[in-house]
């Protein structure tokens, strides 16, 4: 049988298909793929231009320091986020690389979720500031909705020096110092364990492995005037129901332990004990250091008392004590002297009589089990006392009549200039043996006050004397 003939279809309109099929399939792969909008959009989907959103910016109370609001009331994925802007470009692009992960993170994950029925979600970033002398703290709390079983809420700080543009952190904040950072967690785990707010939802193992004295558990906190801020995810250190838990310190109970530059001032009371008279035939003088033991430097003060045969009274802390109960034990038997200086370094002046004695017992209970013997003097923090307290610490007290201020200066050439601008017989010298400016900076204090004739000698013994 033979085949209908059938006419041929010219090449041209081969070519022509193909052009179009090719075409139409970019078109598709454009839209579907490469184009993050959904090619059909849904009669409740989200909108084309979710992200569009209104931006003001205006100057804050603080000098140098802008704040931005982003917001967008779209109705399936509303926002409203505040961040700061510096001078400083680079502390700016941390700023806004965390705001627009987050922001990005959020408008990606409701996009996921668009086809839905009636999905709502929300995004929050709101700004607290906080200033300590030219030192800012910018609180960023993140509030994530995704939808009515999915959301989250977290916490970032970003801490800068205004005056440099320089960021800080807890290390610059406890001057690179391991002991100072175990006192430091340990105060915190007290705190917290002490706080009421916490008493039904503390979880104490969570607890133990958030404080540890590690620097990167300490990483989100805000310096405020006279306090330090931390801020913990929830459930890190609770149960949920505890929602964010914050900790607010006293800068008063840390200060030894920060930096000069956070250091705060305090006004005292009896800040100086009276001089002792004068005994031209015979020069004393007792040097006396507070707020240790610390793992090195009082073993570098050990070390040069002994080079020059010197006496001195140190005034421990009963939290440091407990770390360095060997090292107290050896400066009782190179024949110093130990006093009290309480457990945390408190203003006591500013505290409830429950709790001044529990500062003075339980160092003095560290020390006695460090020891075998109770502490020689007491000596309250910042020389801060009154008629209460007195009659709450029977101990005997004793300040200084010679304040080197090195816990100010942390150079160890201004120790000497300071003692020989108020020296005097029989003088008691206060100095910290937590800072190596003071062990760097000690001997020539000791050729000099040798030198001149000086004894010298414990408080025990300066005191017979007045």
């Amino acid at each position: 049988m033979k085949t209908p003939y059938r006419k041929r279809r010219g090449i041209w309109i081969d070519l022509l298909l193909v052009s179009m099929i090719t075409l139409l399939g970019s078109a598709i792969i454009y839209l579907t793929v490469l184009n993050d909008q959904p090619i059909f959009q849904a009669e409740d989907g989200l909108s084309s231009d979710t992200t569009s959103s209104t931006i003001s910016e205006e100057q804050s109370s603080f000098p140098g320091v802008r704040i931005v609001t982003d917001s967008s009331n779209d109705a399936k994925m509303p926002f409203a986020i505040q961040y700061p802007l510096t001078e400083y470009e680079t502390f700016n692009d941390t700023i806004l690389t965390y705001i627009n992960d987050a922001k990005d993170y959020y408008i990606s994950m409701m996009r996921l979720q668009q086809n839905v029925h009636e999905l709502t979600g929300e995004l929050n970033i709101s700004l607290q500031t906080f200033a300590h002398q030219h030192y800012y703290s910018f609180v960023l709390t993140n509030k994530t909705i995704l939808s009515n079983t999915e959301h989250e809420t977290t916490i970032m700080t970003f801490l800068i020096d205004n005056k440099t543009g320089e960021t800080f952190n807890m290390q610059t904040l406890l001057n690179q110092d391991e002991a100072s950072l175990k006192t430091f967690a340990n105060h915190v785990q007290s705190q917290i364990t002490k706080n009421p707010e916490f008493k039904d939802a503390l979880n104490k193992d969570k607890l133990v492995a958030a404080t540890q004295p590690k620097w990167d558990l300490f990483d989100r906190f805000a310096l405020k005037e006279n306090a330090l801020v931390l801020y913990f995810d929830e459930g890190e250190i609770a149960n949920a129901t505890a929602g964010l838990p914050t900790v607010e310190i006293p800068l008063s109970s840390i200060n030894p332990l920060l930096a000069s530059d956070f250091q705060i001032t305090m006004e005292t009371e009896d800040t100086t004990a009276p001089k002792q008279n004068t005994d031209a035939a015979h020069k004393r003088i007792a040097l006396t250091f507070d707020d240790g033991p610390h793992p090195e430097v009082t073993k570098q003060i050990l070390d040069l008392l002994q080079k020059y045969n010197a006496k001195a009274t140190f005034f421990m802390l009963g939290s440091r004590v407990q770390y360095y109960p060997d090292l107290a034990r050896e400066v009782r038997d190179a024949g110093h002297e130990i006093g009290n200086h309480t457990w945390s370094h408190p203003v006591l002046t500013k505290m409830p009589a429950a709790a001044i004695k529990k500062e003075y017992e339980s160092t003095e209970q560290a020390i006695k089990a460090a020891i075998g013997q109770p502490s020689a003097f007491f000596r309250p923090p910042y020389g801060a006392t009154n008629d209460s307290v007195r009659a709450l610490i029977q101990r005997k007290s004793v300040n200084w009549t010679i304040d080197t201020l090195d816990w100010k200066h942390r150079d160890p050439t201004k120790l000497l200039p300071m003692i020989q601008k108020t020296l005097h017989n029989n003088a008691i010298v206060l100095m910290h043996d937590i800072h190596q400016s003071t062990a760097d900076g000690l001997e020539p204090v000791l050729q000099y006050l040798q030198s001149e004739g000086y004894e010298f000698v414990t408080v025990s013994e300066v005191l017979n004397y007045s």
